[in-house]
């Protein structure tokens, strides 16, 4: 954990005995606790810098942040940000609701590949029950998948605790689009459709958002074409949309629509997307 001296007030003690973590000890004069320190051991919490030190010298006693230029937790980043730069909410790039917390719907800042660009690659604003992607999608890791699916896939210990590509939902979700657990389901975005088998969960529950009920559907991003267990991927249903940052992929969360059943093959697949683009599939 970065920053344990955070856990000590500034005269080196405790902010709370019980959870406490590091901490001055006066006998020795020197830092202790139950984790490895990140500062100088030997600095009390009482130094004050000269006024020409340099690096973590010029660093006071009682400053527990040492990655920062002056030792203090800043509240935004002064400089190489694209956005900020103080933090807000934001909905995803695609979301089923409007931004209840400001105006801006989604981060103006992010780095978007758009339709324009690639046909392929478009994204809906939806925000009522009548669109045709009405449901939140987000993607998560396994466990027992726990690096990626082109590694994990070929151990069969790890195919045999998770055998098949599934979409988790919840009883509320199940009954309205008449899903079984164990059964089939496809997953439909304006890019994609997948299939998947149906595993009804309590752990998903739906949210009311601003008096309108909200659906989600989990999906694990590890199967593909390759391996000893293969499935549709996750992957396939998201758009590109990167941090403005770091340019990481920023598109975890989407909408969709889920009907009950296989998804069709060859032409047909490409056809009940288009119609679910053009919103005559799903009103």
């Amino acid at each position: 954990m970065l920053y344990n001296r955070a856990s000590a007030d500034p005269d080196g003690a405790p902010w709370s005995e019980r959870k406490r973590y590091v901490w001055w000890d006066e006998a020795s004069q020197r830092w202790t606790g139950e984790d490895v320190l990140d500062f100088q051991l030997d600095k009390p919490p009482n130094f004050t810098p000269e006024p020409d030190a340099v690096a973590e010298d010029a660093l006071s006693g009682s400053s527990p942040f040492i990655l920062q230029s002056d030792g203090k937790a800043w509240l935004f980043a002064p400089s190489g940000l694209a956005d900020g730069p103080l933090p807000t909410f934001y909905e995803p790039n695609e979301s089923p609701v409007r931004n209840p917390i400001n105006r801006q719907q989604d981060n103006p800042a992010t780095d978007r590949i758009r339709a324009v660009e690639n046909p392929d690659n478009r994204s809906p604003r939806a925000d009522d029950e009548a669109d045709p992607y009405p449901f939140a999608l987000t993607t998560y890791r396994l466990t027992e998948h726990h690096t990626a699916g082109a590694m994990s896939r070929v151990v069969d210990r790890l195919n045999e605790l998770q055998p098949e590509m599934f979409c988790e939902v919840s009883p509320q979700l199940a009954a309205l689009r008449h899903l079984e657990n164990g059964g089939w389901a496809s997953i439909i975005t304006s890019r994609a459709v997948i299939e998947a088998r149906v595993l009804v969960t309590a752990r998903i529950t739906p949210l009311d958002v601003g008096g309108r009920v909200v659906h989600t559907v989990g999906l694990p991003f590890y199967w593909g074409s390759r391996g000893a267990t293969t499935g549709d991927s996750a992957n396939d249903l998201l758009g590109l949309a990167l941090d403005p940052n770091v340019h990481i992929q920023n598109t975890k969360a989407q909408t969709c629509d889920m009907p009950s059943g296989r998804r069709p093959e060859g032409r047909d697949r490409l056809d009940l997307v288009e119609r679910h683009r053009q919103g005559t599939v799903g009103r």
